[in-house]
Order: structure tokens, then sequence, then C-alpha cells
């Protein structure tokens, strides 16, 4: 009897051991708070819009064209770019974390040279990303459209 009552508690200790163990999956479904390293997410974001120019100030292009509101500026480590953004997948949750409209981008060198590539200024683009509360953009995806 001793023997069945230890081999019922060590299965009951190794179940439990298991169960602790495993990880939970998240999807990306917008407008979900993922906690994450960087900040808190809101999954995956997509917008669509035109590079305006690489390497001056959202005060410039404002100036410039004082009647028009969808600027926001991209700044990264190795520059930064202002983009006319026209289309927002899900525009409360943008309006939210993207005003004022500065936000940090982080992504690899390769991602960025073709969003700032001169062939590519005022063409259509979109890209995706995660959009955190840290005014961060962790963008993973361009593609250009004209």
């Amino acid at each position: 009897m001793a023997k069945f009552g230890k081999r019922i508690g060590i299965g009951l200790a190794t179940a439990l051991l298991l169960a602790g163990m495993t990880t939970g999956t998240h999807a990306q479904v917008p407008g979900a708070g993922l906690s994450s390293f960087g900040g808190e997410s809101r999954g995956i974001t997509e917008f669509m819009g035109k590079v305006i120019c690489v390497g001056c100030t959202l005060k410039e292009i404002q100036a410039a064209h004082p009647d028009q509101q969808d600027f926001y500026q991209r700044s990264h480590r190795t520059g930064q770019v202002v983009m006319e953004v026209h289309t927002k997948r899900e525009p409360q949750v943008w309006s939210y974390f993207a005003l004022p409209p500065r936000i940090a981008v982080r992504c690899q060198d390769e991602l960025l040279a073709k969003l700032t590539a001169e062939k590519n200024l005022f063409k259509e683009v979109e890209v995706t990303g995660l959009l955190r509360n840290m005014r961060t953009l962790d963008m993973f995806d361009v593609t250009v459209k004209g």
C-alpha cells in the first residue's frame, strides 16, 4: 500500500510540474494588449502612405503644408523620415498611440533603406509592424505599391 501511495504522489507531482512548465500562446489579435519587452503592443499595425522626405523634420513639412494633418515623423538611429499616412488599420488605436505624430522606429537597416530609397519617394507604401505604447514602431515589413 505504501508503494501505491508513493507512486500516486510522484505521478501527481510530475503532472503539476509539467502543467506549470507549459507555455500559453497569444494570437496577434488587433486590440489585444500583449505584454512584451519594450512596452505593451496592440497587435499588428498596418498603414499606407507615402514618404515625403528623408532627413527633414516634421516641423518643416507642416510649415510647408499647414492645411494637411496626416504627417508623421519616423525616427530611427540612422536618420528620420516624414510620411503622409492616409490609411490606418484600427484608426482608434493609431490615434491613441501615434499622437503627437513622432514615432521611434526599430527595424533592420535593410528595411529602412527600402522605405527611404530615393526611387520610392512619393510612392505608395504599406508598412506592417507592432505599435507599442512607448511610442515605438517595431517595423517588420515594407511593401512598395507604385
